[in-house]
């Protein structure tokens, strides 16, 4: 029988590695989560006490501040929408109110989503807007993606949707669209990283005078990209 070398067998989990884990279940379970993300288990991490990850931690980030900033994230709405179940047992969705606006003019309108599931189309989401006009229905990846794709149908018609996600200076992080399907975004500021505190809901209302066309928005992302490139915090 031929020996399987010691550098061969996987990897033992630590008793530290293990106590990290039953923190981070511990806080999932406090915010009444049913899965277990990065972001419990950097507050696992941080529960843990003193370790090499929060020795580092600490080089770059008030770690108080750090754990307050994830703890706002994980209780904003955004986050922990409630999900309802889809008639065929097939998802979750929602109904999220917003408001149009063109000019002075104002009125009132609801999108509703619903997550189809990894095993379904590609569009991992689908998304209507209910307004005065005729529904808009869009297939997208994440919430943010179908936000756009419903604020282009609106442009040509000169209505902006006056949410936290269509403001010219928020974009989401790749973490935030698949960790969290696009239902939060950060504010970015020229020349500045992003930080925790930074990020918003996408369906939050917003000021109307910080809201922007698709094109506009994206210009300003690059424009941020450029302007911190090779910094720590960047959204790719």
């Amino acid at each position: 029988m031929v020996a399987v070398p010691d550098d061969a067998a996987p990897p033992r989990p630590t008793p530290r590695y293990r106590n990290v884990l039953r923190h981070a279940e511990d806080q999932a379970s406090r915010h009444g989560h049913h899965r277990l993300g990065v972001e419990h288990l950097l507050l696992g991490i941080l529960d843990d006490g003193e370790s090499v990850a929060t020795g580092v931690l600490a080089k770059y980030v008030d770690l108080p501040e750090l754990r307050k900033a994830v703890e706002r994230v994980l209780a904003s709405e955004g986050y922990n929408r409630p999900a309802q179940a889809e008639p065929d047992g097939g998802g979750r969705s929602a109904s999220t109110p917003v408001t149009l606006v063109r000019g002075d003019e104002r009125q009132q309108a609801v999108i509703h989503w619903a997550w189809q599931g990894r095993s379904g189309p590609s569009d991992l989401y689908r998304a209507q807007l209910d307004w005065s006009g005729e529904p808009i229905d869009v297939g997208a990846g994440d919430m943010f993606d179908a936000l756009v794709r419903i604020r282009e149908q609106l442009e040509p018609q000169g209505w902006f949707v006056a949410v936290q996600g269509s403001r010219l200076d928020a974009f989401p992080s790749a973490m935030q669209r698949e960790m969290a399907g696009g239902l939060n975004v950060y504010v970015m500021r020229v020349g500045e990283p992003i930080r925790l505190g930074d990020a918003v809901e996408t369906f939050a209302e917003a000021d109307p005078g910080l809201l922007a066309t698709v094109a506009a928005q994206h210009q300003h992302a690059a424009k941020w990209q450029r302007s911190v490139q090779g910094g720590v915090g960047s959204p790719r």
